[in-house]
Protein backbone atom coordinates (compact mmCIF):
# COMPACT_ATOMS: atom_id res chain seq x y z
CA UNK A 1 0.00 0.00 0.00
CA UNK A 2 1.03 3.72 -0.57
CA UNK A 3 1.84 6.08 1.98
CA UNK A 4 -0.89 8.83 1.59
CA UNK A 5 -4.45 9.58 -0.85
CA UNK A 6 -4.00 13.47 0.57
CA UNK A 7 -3.61 14.11 -3.30
CA UNK A 8 -7.91 13.27 -3.51
CA UNK A 9 -8.70 15.66 -0.76
CA UNK A 10 -9.77 18.36 -2.82
CA UNK A 11 -13.55 17.93 -2.72
CA UNK A 12 -13.79 16.49 -6.33
CA UNK A 13 -15.85 13.59 -6.91
CA UNK A 14 -14.98 11.03 -9.54
CA UNK A 15 -18.24 8.79 -10.82
CA UNK A 16 -16.86 5.05 -11.19
CA UNK A 17 -19.15 2.76 -13.62
CA UNK A 18 -21.40 0.96 -12.10
CA UNK A 19 -20.73 -2.18 -9.98
CA UNK A 20 -23.40 -4.67 -11.51
CA UNK A 21 -23.81 -8.24 -9.78
CA UNK A 22 -25.76 -10.94 -10.91
CA UNK A 23 -28.59 -12.24 -8.31
CA UNK A 24 -28.42 -15.33 -7.42
CA UNK A 25 -32.10 -15.59 -5.68
CA UNK A 26 -31.51 -13.74 -2.53
CA UNK A 27 -28.16 -15.17 -2.52
CA UNK A 28 -26.35 -11.91 -1.94
CA UNK A 29 -27.15 -11.77 1.54
CA UNK A 30 -24.66 -13.95 3.98
CA UNK A 31 -27.04 -15.13 6.33
CA UNK A 32 -28.96 -16.81 3.43
CA UNK A 33 -26.68 -18.34 1.35
CA UNK A 34 -26.34 -21.86 2.99
CA UNK A 35 -30.29 -21.66 2.57
CA UNK A 36 -29.97 -21.09 -1.00
CA UNK A 37 -27.36 -23.74 -1.77
CA UNK A 38 -30.05 -26.19 0.29
CA UNK A 39 -32.78 -25.10 -1.82
CA UNK A 40 -30.43 -25.83 -5.26
CA UNK A 41 -30.34 -28.73 -3.94
CA UNK A 42 -33.75 -29.92 -3.08
CA UNK A 43 -34.57 -28.46 -6.69
CA UNK A 44 -31.70 -31.33 -7.81
CA UNK A 45 -33.42 -34.07 -5.44
CA UNK A 46 -30.73 -33.41 -3.36
CA UNK A 47 -32.63 -32.32 -0.23
CA UNK A 48 -30.99 -32.74 3.12
CA UNK A 49 -31.79 -36.01 4.25
CA UNK A 50 -34.03 -36.99 7.48
CA UNK A 51 -32.57 -40.26 7.03
CA UNK A 52 -29.39 -41.04 9.30
CA UNK A 53 -28.16 -43.79 6.94
CA UNK A 54 -28.01 -41.54 3.85
CA UNK A 55 -24.59 -39.71 3.00
CA UNK A 56 -25.38 -36.31 5.11
CA UNK A 57 -21.47 -35.68 4.76
CA UNK A 58 -21.87 -35.37 0.52
CA UNK A 59 -24.81 -33.40 1.22
CA UNK A 60 -22.82 -30.56 3.45
CA UNK A 61 -20.27 -31.01 0.38
CA UNK A 62 -22.50 -30.00 -2.09
CA UNK A 63 -23.85 -27.35 -0.16
CA UNK A 64 -21.19 -25.78 0.84
CA UNK A 65 -19.80 -26.35 -3.61
CA UNK A 66 -23.08 -23.85 -4.00
CA UNK A 67 -21.84 -21.39 -1.56
CA UNK A 68 -18.59 -21.78 -3.58
CA UNK A 69 -20.27 -21.59 -6.88
CA UNK A 70 -21.66 -18.02 -5.83
CA UNK A 71 -19.26 -16.30 -4.63
CA UNK A 72 -17.04 -17.28 -7.36
CA UNK A 73 -19.72 -15.47 -9.93
CA UNK A 74 -20.06 -12.77 -7.40
CA UNK A 75 -16.17 -12.65 -7.90
CA UNK A 76 -16.28 -12.41 -11.48
CA UNK A 77 -18.67 -9.43 -11.21
CA UNK A 78 -16.71 -7.77 -9.17
CA UNK A 79 -13.73 -8.43 -10.89
CA UNK A 80 -15.20 -7.01 -14.12
CA UNK A 81 -15.78 -3.86 -12.34
CA UNK A 82 -12.27 -3.59 -11.00
CA UNK A 83 -10.74 -3.57 -14.52
CA UNK A 84 -13.90 -0.59 -15.90
CA UNK A 85 -12.41 1.28 -13.24
CA UNK A 86 -8.83 0.59 -14.05
CA UNK A 87 -9.32 1.53 -17.62
CA UNK A 88 -11.59 4.63 -16.75
CA UNK A 89 -8.47 5.73 -14.13
CA UNK A 90 -5.92 5.27 -16.80
CA UNK A 91 -8.10 8.00 -19.38
CA UNK A 92 -7.89 10.81 -16.34
CA UNK A 93 -4.99 12.44 -16.39
CA UNK A 94 -4.96 12.57 -12.43
CA UNK A 95 -5.90 9.23 -11.58
CA UNK A 96 -3.62 7.82 -13.82
CA UNK A 97 -0.54 8.91 -12.46
CA UNK A 98 -1.73 8.58 -8.65
CA UNK A 99 -0.12 4.72 -8.46
CA UNK A 100 -4.08 3.18 -8.23
CA UNK A 101 -3.85 -0.72 -8.83
CA UNK A 102 -6.80 -3.37 -9.03
CA UNK A 103 -6.21 -3.84 -5.57
CA UNK A 104 -7.25 0.24 -5.33
CA UNK A 105 -10.35 -0.69 -5.85
CA UNK A 106 -10.51 -3.76 -4.07
CA UNK A 107 -9.38 -1.96 -0.82
CA UNK A 108 -12.72 0.94 -1.42
CA UNK A 109 -15.19 -1.73 -2.16
CA UNK A 110 -14.15 -3.92 0.43
CA UNK A 111 -12.14 -1.74 3.15
CA UNK A 112 -13.62 1.66 2.61
CA UNK A 113 -16.91 0.77 1.08
CA UNK A 114 -18.56 3.79 -0.03
CA UNK A 115 -21.96 5.24 1.61
CA UNK A 116 -23.89 4.31 -1.54
CA UNK A 117 -22.86 0.81 -1.76
CA UNK A 118 -23.13 0.13 1.32
CA UNK A 119 -26.42 1.83 1.91
CA UNK A 120 -27.30 -0.20 -1.09
CA UNK A 121 -26.58 -3.93 0.23
CA UNK A 122 -27.98 -2.72 3.69
CA UNK A 123 -31.55 -2.12 1.64
CA UNK A 124 -31.48 -5.81 0.63
CA UNK A 125 -30.77 -6.72 4.43
CA UNK A 126 -27.25 -7.63 3.36
CA UNK A 127 -25.20 -7.25 6.95
CA UNK A 128 -21.86 -9.16 6.03
CA UNK A 129 -21.08 -8.11 2.58
CA UNK A 130 -17.73 -7.37 2.78
CA UNK A 131 -17.33 -10.67 3.93
CA UNK A 132 -18.93 -11.83 0.83
CA UNK A 133 -16.96 -8.89 -1.68
CA UNK A 134 -13.42 -9.67 0.06
CA UNK A 135 -14.03 -13.65 -0.77
CA UNK A 136 -15.52 -13.23 -4.05
CA UNK A 137 -12.57 -11.43 -5.05
CA UNK A 138 -10.36 -13.45 -3.40
CA UNK A 139 -11.92 -17.12 -5.17
CA UNK A 140 -11.93 -15.63 -8.18
CA UNK A 141 -7.98 -14.95 -8.50
CA UNK A 142 -7.96 -18.88 -8.67
CA UNK A 143 -11.78 -19.34 -9.96
CA UNK A 144 -12.17 -17.26 -12.76
CA UNK A 145 -14.86 -19.90 -13.83
CA UNK A 146 -16.65 -22.05 -11.13
CA UNK A 147 -14.97 -25.56 -11.99
CA UNK A 148 -17.81 -28.91 -11.35
CA UNK A 149 -18.19 -30.00 -8.59
CA UNK A 150 -15.28 -33.19 -7.98
CA UNK A 151 -13.04 -31.13 -9.16
CA UNK A 152 -12.45 -29.18 -6.34
CA UNK A 153 -11.12 -31.21 -3.05
CA UNK A 154 -13.30 -32.03 -0.31
CA UNK A 155 -10.83 -30.92 1.72
CA UNK A 156 -10.93 -27.34 0.54
CA UNK A 157 -14.97 -27.37 0.03
CA UNK A 158 -15.42 -27.79 3.65
CA UNK A 159 -13.01 -24.44 5.00
CA UNK A 160 -13.16 -22.87 1.33
CA UNK A 161 -14.03 -19.65 3.66
CA UNK A 162 -10.66 -19.76 5.54
CA UNK A 163 -8.96 -20.05 1.81
CA UNK A 164 -10.99 -17.23 0.62
CA UNK A 165 -10.23 -15.11 3.51
CA UNK A 166 -6.33 -16.13 2.55
CA UNK A 167 -6.15 -15.67 -1.22
CA UNK A 168 -8.12 -11.87 -0.58
CA UNK A 169 -5.06 -11.29 2.12
CA UNK A 170 -2.38 -12.69 -0.86
CA UNK A 171 -3.90 -10.28 -3.63
CA UNK A 172 -3.72 -7.31 -1.62
CA UNK A 173 -0.35 -7.40 -0.99
CA UNK A 174 1.10 -9.07 -4.13
CA UNK A 175 1.62 -5.11 -5.27
CA UNK A 176 1.86 -1.92 -3.37
CA UNK A 177 -1.38 0.45 -4.32
CA UNK A 178 -2.79 3.83 -3.69
CA UNK A 179 -5.98 3.32 -1.05
CA UNK A 180 -9.20 6.01 -2.50
CA UNK A 181 -10.57 7.50 -0.07
CA UNK A 182 -14.94 6.31 -0.30
CA UNK A 183 -15.35 10.23 -0.33
CA UNK A 184 -13.73 11.10 -3.34
CA UNK A 185 -16.04 8.42 -5.66
CA UNK A 186 -19.19 8.16 -6.56
CA UNK A 187 -20.43 4.41 -6.76
CA UNK A 188 -23.17 2.66 -8.18
CA UNK A 189 -24.81 -1.05 -7.49
CA UNK A 190 -27.35 -2.68 -9.12
CA UNK A 191 -28.25 -6.24 -9.35
CA UNK A 192 -28.28 -7.08 -13.41
CA UNK A 193 -32.17 -7.05 -13.67
CA UNK A 194 -32.24 -3.69 -12.16
CA UNK A 195 -29.74 -2.21 -14.57
CA UNK A 196 -31.64 -3.40 -17.57
CA UNK A 197 -34.35 -2.00 -16.32
CA UNK A 198 -32.81 1.56 -16.02
CA UNK A 199 -31.09 1.26 -19.29
CA UNK A 200 -34.98 -0.01 -20.82
CA UNK A 201 -36.41 3.28 -19.44
CA UNK A 202 -33.75 5.43 -20.87
CA UNK A 203 -34.43 4.25 -24.22
CA UNK A 204 -38.16 4.48 -23.69
CA UNK A 205 -37.54 8.34 -22.89
CA UNK A 206 -35.24 8.98 -25.78
CA UNK A 207 -37.78 6.92 -27.91
CA UNK A 208 -40.81 9.25 -26.69
CA UNK A 209 -38.36 12.23 -26.88
CA UNK A 210 -38.22 11.69 -30.13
Amino acid sequence: MSNSSDGFARGRVWDLPPLILHPFGQGLEAATILHSAKLALELHGLAVPDDPREDAREVRLRARYGEFRMLCLVGKDLMRWIRQCMDFASRDAMLAQAGIREQSFADLLVNRTPATVAARFESWGVIDYRRILSRGIGLVAVFPTPPPYGVVSAEFLADYYAYADSLFACHQTVAPFTPLPWESFGVSLYTSDEYLSTLGGGIEAEQSGG
